[in-house]
């Protein structure tokens, strides 16, 4: 009778594991209302760089409460108001832990702006806190918390093996005063650089330095270049990472902007000479057929032009009266083929492009 009793008492012990498990998983649900609430100590915010360091914001929030004893872990959500925090161009989901307040810093609390906010545009943004305690239980939301934002440009200083500078005959042969060709996950191993570099030489020649000096080592190029045609006249290089020749750009082409692309594993580099950049789309008055040119300022280093848009409609950026170079926008910043520019509202406006920075590229759309 022994094993028919242990399969009997088997069962029951299963049957008792089965019903707690069943009043576990019925106790997650018991409590699914929102009952976080949020704070803020600011609704105004104009961001300065000179105040990075100073107190900015801070946020604060109860416990959440689901009607049993669980880790709770929150969510500090923001979004540029009226999205919902639907679209990740325009949201920015700050993982906060088990923490019940956060203070952020002038500078830290324009870093998170950034990444779904561009620079110096006033916006309204919306904050929540996110409660969660597991895949299987509805979270809890918060309040809405609004804030007026005007986030301020943050120049991100890069150094090698992220940045190659160029130095060469247009600025004195200066590693250390150089502008850099940037690739913010450049290794020691090789990577994709690129920058846009104002060579005012009529006979260009350079090097890419890796640091601000000599003795650190440089890049020259091997053999002669080779030539491409028109629209985007381009210059293929191949590099010695030992030194080698300075990179000469032929004296045909002369001074100008450059894009300059680097790879450093295939030891390659492409010069595409910039003869303009432009905008061109259905808010224009000229349509996607026909590119309205920007000016170029040589003093402040930025391409500029003010115009008449339509709202409802779309822009992009693109250089040298082509598409194989051109500029839309994602998660507010500037992204290569990105995606058309909506313009809300008709009116005049400014349109400016910062280029000139490697890794800190911008751009400004502001209604006069």
């Amino acid at each position: 009778m022994k094993p028919i009793f242990n399969k009997i008492f088997a069962l029951v012990i299963l049957a008792g594991i089965f019903a707690s498990c069943k009043k576990d998983e019925e106790k997650t649900y018991l409590k699914q209302t929102g009952t976080v609430t949020l704070t803020s100590n600011q609704t105004t915010m104009v961001l300065l760089e000179a105040n990075a360091a100073n107190p900015g914001v801070t946020f604060g929030w109860n416990k959440a409460d689901f009607g049993y004893k669980s880790a709770v872990t929150y969510t500090l959500q923001l979004c540029k108001a009226g999205t919902n925090w639907a679209v990740p161009a325009t949201s920015n989901f700050i993982d906060m832990g088990q923490l019940l307040t956060k203070s952020f810093t002038i500078g830290t609390f324009n870093q998170e702006l950034l990444k779904f906010l561009p620079a110096f545009s006033v916006n309204d943004i919306d904050i929540r806190i996110k409660a969660s305690v597991g895949d299987n239980v509805t979270p809890q939301y918060s309040n809405t918390v609004k804030i007026k934002v005007t986030p301020y440009r943050q120049i991100i200083a890069y150094a090698y093996p992220q940045a190659l500078n160029v130095a060469g005959n247009y600025q004195g042969w200066s590693p250390g005063t150089a502008p850099q060709l940037v690739d913010p996950f450049g290794t020691a191993a090789g990577g994709n650089y690129e920058g846009y570099i104002n060579i005012n030489n009529a006979t260009p020649e350079f090097k890419l330095v890796k640091g601000n000096d000599w003795p650190f080592g440089d890049l020259g190029m091997v053999g002669s270049p080779t030539l491409g045609g028109a629209p985007n006249f381009h210059i293929d290089y191949v590099l010695n990472p030992g030194g080698g020749s300075n990179i000469q750009i032929p004296a045909s082409q002369g001074a100008g902007i450059y894009l300059l692309r680097a790879n450093r594993t295939a030891n390659t580099m492409r010069a595409t000479k910039i003869t303009g950049w432009a905008v061109i789309g259905s808010a224009t008055a000229n349509g996607w057929g026909v590119e309205t040119p920007m000016t170029y300022d040589p003093v402040t280093k930025l391409y500029s032009i003010t115009l008449n848009l339509t709202g409802g409609n779309e822009i992009k950026f693109r250089a040298n009266n082509d598409w194989n170079i051109d500029f839309g926008v994602s998660n507010g910043k500037l992204v290569y083929g990105g995606p058309n520019i909506p313009i809300a509202v008709s009116g005049n406006y400014t349109l400016v492009l910062d280029l000139m920075i490697a890794g800190n590229y911008d751009y400004l759309i502001k209604k006069n």
